[in-house]
């Protein structure tokens, strides 16, 4: 019976269910091995779809998010499953022309417009509240380098006259609220700025140096409960001016920095037990560093728990782009409540890294989250991740110390990255993950189909997704794809896009 399990036959593993009971906790691991057996079948090549920029599917798998090439709409669609029928044996036949058709597949509810005539939707971002089916999504104005100078902001910086945040309604598009940020900067790229977390949204304005805490209300409107930044307490400015110091206000430093700078003295303090040597182990280790330790700011938050935040300081010369392993970077544990640091490590700590792969589930802590995304491969509940990450630390030419930096930059995690597909559960499937992956990024067009290798029969390619054209290998230079799978249907679209040229969808599904 077991070698018959084994075999993949969907038949014996739907008898056997009948027989067997899963171990306690165990029923939701056991039901997805079934999608060793229910995997995309056929791909549809081409496919007759709209001209839109496809998202993402909701963690739910209730609604497919796509929005216009001009930026200007938000069109959503509701999966639905592909019917025909058939005077003979329909797995004979190829499929009728009319259902090889984009709305054979997907139903649109609705296409509203977001952003005004000088703003545009940024694709890359969306976060999705599944308790109540919310959507949130960002609109923006043109990006502005020659930023003048303002009281507050980071030189250098740039800045975005505005920004807006809208909250809509997916079932009927209905927007509820919106919050909008003027002369400033929030990187909206793949959501980096902003993470959701039950009713919580942190979103981090680099050009100010601030972390607005935003509350959805069941109502539908968007409340800011919290600013951290240049004040941690919500009565620090009022004391400073009843004590009347809010004149000499621009000579503090941000509330912020002032407590990373007090848990770092301390930390330098209790380091040196002896009192002859405290001294100078001070003037070595935090008075040399002290300006490098004043010039960090912000880059990065993520929610641990409704308490506690996850922040990234880096160093001016990494704050809009992308930082490098030469760049100083501390990662804080702040409590909201009582405004204090209770853990600080810098980006090559060995202890960061070792909890990081102990606790990778606590670094995408988002209780909210639906069933399927629970269920993500991570370390601690895959006996395969560990070893895919041993196998990358094991192939580091670095030293040990850059690998841990390499790791580390990752972090904070970006809210709603990874895809909760059971396709991408390295328990099921192997794959090549520089090919395809399950973060939501676009990646470099193969020539090949990539391949998903069943766990349990090594030997055995289970299915291949191949993106672009059906017309055998061609040239992949310039072209980039991307790949949305349902959270729980066997179905994912690849979408293949090249410059100055159309945009190629396909539609892969269990026929």
């Amino acid at each position: 019976m077991v070698g018959f399990f084994r075999s993949g036959n969907l038949a014996s593993r739907v008898f056997d269910r009948q027989f067997l009971s899963p171990r306690p906790g165990a029923t939701v691991n056991t039901v997805r091995q079934f999608y060793e057996n229910l995997v995309p079948s056929y791909t549809i090549y081409g496919i007759d779809c709209p001209d839109y920029s496809f998202r993402k599917f909701t963690d739910d798998g209730k609604y497919l998010v796509a929005f216009s090439r001009n930026h200007q709409d938000l069109i959503v669609y509701r999966p639905i499953w592909l019917t025909f029928s058939c005077h003979e044996e329909c797995d004979s036949h190829d499929l009728p022309a009319n259902a090889e058709r984009f709305d054979s597949f997907f139903k649109q509810l609705y296409s509203i417009s977001l952003a005004s005539s000088n703003e545009y939707i940024c694709e890359d971002f969306f976060l999705y509240m599944e308790c109540h089916q919310y959507g949130l999504f960002a609109t923006s104005t043109a990006r502005s380098n020659e930023s003048s100078v303002t009281e507050g902001a980071i030189h250098g910086v740039p800045s975005i006259e505005k920004i807006t945040f809208y909250l809509v309604r997916l079932e009927d598009g209905a927007i509820l609220d919106e919050k909008a940020f003027c002369n400033d900067f929030i990187n909206l790229a793949h959501s980096i700025g902003a993470y959701l977390y039950e009713d919580l949204v942190c979103i981090v304005s680099l050009r100010y140096q601030t972390i607005h805490v935003l509350q959805i209300r069941d109502s539908g409107s968007l409340v800011e409960v919290r600013r951290i930044g240049a004040f941690c307490r919500e009565d620090d400015e009022l004391f400073l001016y009843s004590h009347g110091q809010a004149a000499q206000g621009s000579s503090f430093l941000p509330g912020i920095k002032q407590r990373l700078l007090s848990f770092i003295f301390r930390k330098t303090w209790n380091e040196e037990p002896d009192q002859a040597l405290r001294v100078q182990h001070l003037k070595k280790k935090f008075y040399f560093h002290f300006q490098d330790y004043v010039d960090l700011i912000i880059w990065k938050v993520q929610f641990l728990d409704r308490h506690h935040l996850f922040i990234k300081f880096g160093s001016v010369n990494g704050r809009v782009t992308r930082s490098t392993d030469q760049n100083l970077a501390f990662f804080a544990v702040y409590n909201m409540e009582t405004t204090e640091i209770v853990s600080l490590y810098q980006n090559s700590s060995e202890e960061l890294y070792s909890l990081f792969e102990h606790y990778y589930d606590h670094f995408h802590a988002n209780p909210q989250n639906s069933l399927h995304e629970k269920f993500i491969s991570s370390n601690p509940n895959s006996v395969h991740a560990p070893d895919q990450l041993r196998t990358i630390k094991s192939k580091a030419s670095s030293p040990s110390q850059q690998f841990v930096k390499k790791m580390m930059a990752s972090l904070p995690y970006t809210c709603q990255s990874q895809s909760p597909s059971p396709y991408f559960d390295l328990s099921i499937f192997r794959y090549d993950e520089k090919l395809f992956s399950a973060i939501d990024r676009h990646r470099h067009c193969t020539e090949y189909p990539i391949k998903f290798i069943s766990v349990r029969q090594p030997n055995v390619v289970k299915f291949k997704i191949k993106p672009g054209s059906d017309s055998g290998a061609s040239d992949s230079r310039g072209k980039r794809i991307s790949s949305l799978f349902h959270p729980f249907f066997p179905l994912a679209l690849s979408i293949q896009q090249t410059n100055m040229q159309p945009t190629v969808v396909n539609v892969h599904f269990r026929r």
